[in-house]
Formats: structure tokens, sequence, C-alpha cells
């Protein structure tokens, strides 16, 4: 049972990478805290349950297809966001920015309820991702496991694009030095505007890879945005590496707290991120005074 739950912390773990590193990505670049980064999430689940019927239904094959389309069409969603909305306030201040990004999340939610209603709804799973891996007496859900590869896969494509590839490098060199950059004369709107979809694309993947494993709803933004948020803390804003550790840390302790401390699972995650916050103020401050 125990081994159970750590591949289904793996999978929630993985899930919450996709969705923290789009807020990361977003961040290191804009300096803007996406609030309505959840909304992205929950249109992908929805997407996702609309277009797997249409889309080879019943196969993996579609399942697949289904999120990846799903996915791109919240990028392209966030990419109408971000040129309309969010390019004005670039210079704004924080206030600004959260109250436009949160009457976002209102927005959508809204949008939700009228186009999918207020129940909630499910995504079929794939036949053939129904059953289980079987490795000596133990027996493992197969369709975390895979959910769990296809993020890991997620993952090294990113890694190797934002390190490997001239893309990745004008990433990386826009979020030490936009100005810099911009005087070399690489178009900071045209990198603005790629970030957010990018992180809008994985943000709507996560919510589509996810959607099959749990009912699907017009809440289902704030429900994911808060463990994103976690994630990022524990993990520190814009660090990429540190965005993996946070996910999998937070996905194994719910799935393990769930299991023995049904009522404290959330509550621990608190507390750890609470823990992680204390020991970077103290090196902060150099220690404690003796």
């Amino acid at each position: 049972m125990v081994l159970i739950q750590l591949v289904n912390g793996l999978m929630e773990g993985m899930t919450l990478f996709l969705i923290a590193s789009g807020l990361t990505l977003i961040f290191g670049v804009t300096r803007i805290i996406n609030f309505a980064h959840g909304s992205l999430y929950m249109l992908g689940a929805f997407l996702t349950h609309d277009l797997v019927p249409l889309i080879a239904p019943g196969t993996v094959q579609g399942f697949f297809a289904a999120v990846v389309v799903s996915a791109a069409i919240v990028a392209a969603l966030g990419v109408v966001f971000e040129m309309l909305v969010l390019r004005r306030i670039y210079g704004a201040d924080s206030l600004m920015q959260l109250i436009v990004t949160v009457a976002l999340v209102l927005i959508v939610r809204d949008l939700v309820r009228m186009i999918w209603g207020p129940n909630s709804v499910t995504v079929p799973m794939p036949d053939a991702l129904s059953g289980a891996i079987v490795l000596g007496d133990d027996f493992f859900p197969m369709f975390p496991v895979v959910v769990f590869a296809a993020g890991l896969a997620v993952v090294l494509a990113m890694v190797w694009v934002i390190y490997f590839t001239r893309a990745g490098i004008v990433l990386r060199a826009g979020t030490d030095d936009r100005g810099m950059v911009a005087l070399l004369g690489v178009n900071e709107k045209l990198i603005f505007t790629g970030v957010f979809a990018a992180g809008a694309f994985l943000a709507g993947l996560a919510g589509g890879l996810a959607a099959p494993y749990g009912e699907v709803n017009h809440l289902l933004d704030t429900t994911i945005i808060v463990s994103a948020f976690i994630v990022c803390v524990i993990g520190g804003l814009g660090n990429l590496y540190g965005a993996i550790a946070g996910a999998l840390v937070v996905g194994i302790t719910k799935a393990l707290g769930v299991m023995y401390f049904p009522r404290l699972s959330m509550v621990l995650i608190f507390l750890i991120m609470a823990v992680v916050l204390t020991i970077r103020s103290l090196g902060r401050q150099g220690g404690p005074a003796r």
C-alpha cells in the first residue's frame, strides 16, 4: 500500500512540477506572479474532457493526442492574454499585477461554468492504462506510472531546450539581464510572449494528464494553484531544479499524509514550507546569534 501511494505521489509531484515550472519560467522573465496559472491548468483539463471522445477514444495514442492539442489551445489562449493584457502592466506595481491576474481567475471561472456547467465532469482513462504493473507481489496502477514517465520526458526536454539551445540561452540571458538582451537587438516582447506561451502549454499539459485521475470542476483552479505556489516557495521561485525537488516533496508528502494522517496532509505541506522559509531567513541573517 505504501508503494502504491508513493507511485501516486510521484505522479502528483510531476503534475505539480509542470505547473510550477511554468510559473517559474514566467516569473523569471516577466517578473509577474501569474495567479491565473491555475485557470490555464483547469482549461487544459476541460478541453481534454471534450477532445478525448473525438480523437481515437479509448486508445493511449488518442488520449495523449487530446492532451497535447488541449495544451496547444491553452498556449494560444495564453498568448492572447499576454498580448492584450499583460503587456500593459509589465511596468506596473505588484498590486496592479495581482489585481489583473486574480480578475482573470474570476473571469475564466465564470466562463467555465457557462460552457461546462457547475457540476464535475470525468475524463475516461485509456483502456490500456487502466490496469496494473506487477512487480513481484506488488501491483502498481499503470496510469500514474505512465503519467510520471510522460512528465519526466517533458522535464528532460525542458532542460535540453533551456541549457542546450539558442532559445534557451536567450531565455536565461533575459532572466539575468533584460536590458542587456534588449541592447543586443533581441525582441523583448517576443521573449515575453514565447515564455508565457510555454508556461501556459505546460499548465494545460498538466491539466490534461491529471484529468482522468479525479473530478474536473470549475474550482480546480484555486485547488491546484495553492499547491503550485507551495512548490515554488519550497523550491525557490525562479529555480527550475528547486521546482522539481519541491514538487516531488509535496506530491509524496500529500500521498503518504492521506494514508497516515488524512486530516493533516495539507498541514504537513505547510509545515514543510514554514521550515524551508525559516531556514532561508536564518541563512540570510548569517545564522542565529550566539
